[in-house]
């Protein structure tokens, strides 16, 4: 389990080092937090998704889904940072989750649901598809290979 400080906690207790020592390991803890890997700040919104209430929205949202995180979770696990770098995670109001392709070139995005996934990419539309870790990795596979 990784845990995380603020870098003003850690700074307060570099106090015996100098100014531009301080300034260097901040600088160097904050790179290296830039270069987390892709698949480690998606497990981390994961979590901070599976942690959201009801009305997490200032309406009514329902929570995501434990089966949902579950779901996501098994796709991590088989997935490759190339298969997921593209990706945004996001809640949904009906307690899926949403991604979303970021991508100046097509319009695309997969609902992740308890039992099933939807997708769509530009003109395509496809529905209720039963969910399967693989499956879902080959339609993400098949939309970023389009972007290329």
């Amino acid at each position: 389990m990784n845990a995380t400080l603020p870098i003003s906690t850690i700074w307060n207790l570099l106090v015996p080092l100098s100014y531009d020592n301080k300034k260097w390991i901040a600088e160097k803890l904050n790179e290296d937090l830039a270069n987390r890997s892709v698949m480690d700040k998606m497990s981390t919104r994961l979590k901070q998704l599976a942690t959201l209430e009801q009305g997490w929205d200032g309406n009514n949202a329902l929570p995501v889904h434990p089966a949902v995180i579950s779901n996501m979770r098994a796709v991590l696990r088989l997935c490759e940072e190339k298969d997921i770098k593209s990706w945004l995670l996001f809640p949904d109001v009906d307690g899926n989750l949403y991604l979303d392709f970021k991508s100046d070139d097509i319009d695309a995005g997969i609902v992740l649901a308890e039992a099933t996934f939807s997708y769509f990419a530009n003109e395509k539309d496809i529905k209720d598809i039963p969910f399967s870790p693989t499956l879902f990795i080959q339609v993400m596979d098949s939309i970023n290979d389009i972007a290329v």
